[in-house]
């Protein structure tokens, strides 16, 4: 098994494989897709920003 990469368009739930992989042709083939449109969400506000306990004391361990 080997893996390659590359970035197409969806158009009508088709995947367009490039010309240089005309070798999949007619194979059974293993797909991975990842979306590349960024989706993180924003951490919340005052994340950055810690709550400092000054009777907090780490173990000794």
């Amino acid at each position: 098994m080997y893996a390659i990469e590359f970035e197409t368009d969806v158009h009508n739930n088709t995947i367009q494989i490039p010309i240089e992989y005309k070798e999949l042709e007619a194979k059974h083939i293993k797909v991975f897709i990842v979306e590349v449109k960024a989706t993180a969400k924003l951490l919340p506000a005052g994340f950055l920003n810690p709550v400092l306990i000054s009777s907090y004391r780490l173990s000794d361990k």
